[in-house]
């Protein structure tokens, strides 16, 4: 097989996994090229608003980046998604806050990686909005491939 096929043959696979979820197949293959194509997969998280999530967010902007250390937890039980993946964070070894999700189109590729034993680094980007235009906090991580 060559190297061009293998590739292709990522793309598609990972393009049908995000199909399933985003019934849309253009989009879907946009977000597979992505992902095979990247060192690096920058996303905002999900569920940002739920709890004290806001509050946490804002807290986090008082720190550099460099500080604050993300760990991805699989949770294959959520009632909400069987493909969920956990975002926490913590500043310079506190105890880890969960600050929200990895968004449903990327958790249903990366899931499965986590489930056969693959350990995903990531790192806390930044937090945005909490101004005036863009009132609620949203928080941005890197995850590497």
């Amino acid at each position: 097989m060559t190297g061009v096929t293998k590739i292709r043959k990522q793309v598609a696979t990972i393009a049908n996994r995000l199909y399933k979820k985003l019934k849309n197949l253009s989009t879907a293959f946009k977000r597979a090229w992505q992902i095979v194509k990247g060192r690096e997969l920058i996303t905002k998280l999900a569920g940002v608003t739920f709890g004290n999530r806001q509050k946490a967010l804002a807290k986090l902007q008082q720190y550099n980046s460099n500080d604050i250390s993300v760990s991805l937890v699989r949770e294959a039980d959520n009632a909400y998604d069987n493909n969920a993946i956990a975002v926490n964070v913590s500043v310079k070894d506190s105890t880890a806050y969960n600050l929200g999700y990895i968004p449903k189109e990327l958790a249903i590729v990366l899931a499965p990686l986590i489930d056969k034993g693959l350990q995903l680094i990531s790192r806390f980007v930044e937090v945005r909005g909490g101004e005036y235009d863009k009132p609620l906090y949203g928080g941005v991580i890197a995850i590497e491939l």
